[in-house]
C-alpha cells in the first residue's frame, strides 16, 4: 500500500455518533461559503488562488462539522505542478469535500447541469470555474467540457465522477466517456481514484449523518499520455475503471 497520511482532524469528538441536525449545519454552513464567494465573485473577477481560498473554506468546514478524519495515500505517485483529470468513484456527498481536501493544487470539479441550477450554490459553482455537463446529451456534453480546457490552461486540474452518479451498493457502475475525450484531446494524463468511507459517513439519498469516522482518498499511479495516445476510447475507459476497481478489491482485502 502507498504512504497514508492525515490531512485533516476535527478539532474534538462529535457528542452524537449518529444524527441529521449534523448535515443540516452543514449544509447551512456551505450555503454561506457560496454566498459570500458569489457576492465577492459578482464584485470583481476572482482569481484561482482567491478560490482556491473559498475551496478550502468548504471542505474543511464539511470536514470539522462531520466530525471526520481525512486521510490521503498515493500522493507521492503525482507530479508536484502538473495538472491532472482525476476520475474517482463516486458512493457520497462527502466525495466532495474530500476529494478537495486531497488533492494538493487548484481542483475544479465537472458535475451534472442540474448542480449548477441550485440557486446561489449553482451560480458560485460556475463564476468559480466549475463545469457543467449535460449528460443526457453526449454531443452537448463534449462542447461544454471545452470549458474544462480553460481551467487546465490555467494551471487548474479537474475532476469527474464518470459514473454519472452515486452507487448505491458500492460497486463501481458503467463509466461515461466525456472526460476520457477531454483527456485526450488535451494529452493530460489521468489519475484513478478511490475514495473510501465517505458512504459510511453519509450514505446516498440520507442526511442522516455517521460522526467521527475516516475517509481515505487513495490516489493510483496516474495514465500517462504516452500510454493511452493510440487507445480507442471504450478501451481507455475500462482500462481507468478496472484500475479503481482493482484498488477497491486492495482497500477491501487488505484494509487502508
Amino acid at each position: 500500500m502507498e504512504n497514508k497520511v492525515l490531512v485533516f482532524k476535527p478539532k474534538a469528538r462529535a457528542y452524537f455518533d449518529k444524527s441529521p441536525l449534523y448535515a443540516v449545519a452543514m449544509f447551512a454552513k456551505s450555503l454561506g461559503i457560496c454566498s459570500r464567494f458569489l457576492a465577492r465573485s459578482l464584485q470583481k473577477k476572482v482569481t484561482v488562488e482567491e478560490t482556491d481560498e473559498y475551496i478550502g473554506f468548504f471542505w474543511r468546514q464539511q470536514m470539522q462539522d462531520s466530525y471526520t478524519k481525512l486521510y490521503v495515500s498515493g500522493r507521492e505517485l503525482l507530479t508536484p505542478g502538473e495538472t491532472y483529470i482525476f476520475m474517482s468513484n463516486h458512493e457520497s456527498w462527502m466525495d466532495i469535500p474530500a476529494i478537495f481536501g486531497a488533492v494538493p493544487t487548484s481542483l475544479r470539479m465537472v458535475s451534472k447541469e442540474g448542480l449548477m441550477k441550485i440557486p446561489i450554490v449553482g451560480r458560485a459553482m460556475v463564476n468559480a470555474g466549475f463545469v457543467a455537463v449535460d449528460r443526457r446529451n453526449i454531443s452537448r456534453a463534449i462542447k461544454q467540457l471545452d470549458h474544462a480546457k480553460e481551467r487546465l490552461s490555467e494551471g487548474v486540474s479537474m475532476w469527474l465522477a464518470p459514473e454519472g452518479t452515486r452507487t448505491r451498493s458500492g460497486a463501481i457502475g458503467p463509466f461515461k466517456k466525456g472526460g476520457f475525450y477531454l483527456a485526450k484531446q488535451l494529452k493530460k494524463s489521468l489519475v484513478p481514484v478511490f475514495i473510501e468511507g465517505a458512504a459510511q459517513v453519509m450514505p446516498a439519498d440520507s442526511l442522516m449523518l455517521n460522526t467521527n469516522l475516516s475517509i481515505t482518498v487513495h490516489f493510483c499511479k496516474p495514465v500517462h499520455y504516452d500510454e493511452f495516445e493510440h487507445m480507442a476510447i471504450p478501451e481507455l475507459v475500462e482500462k481507468v475503471r478496472q484500475v479503481i476497481i482493482d484498488k477497491q478489491a486492495e482497500v477491501l482485502r487488505f484494509g487502508s
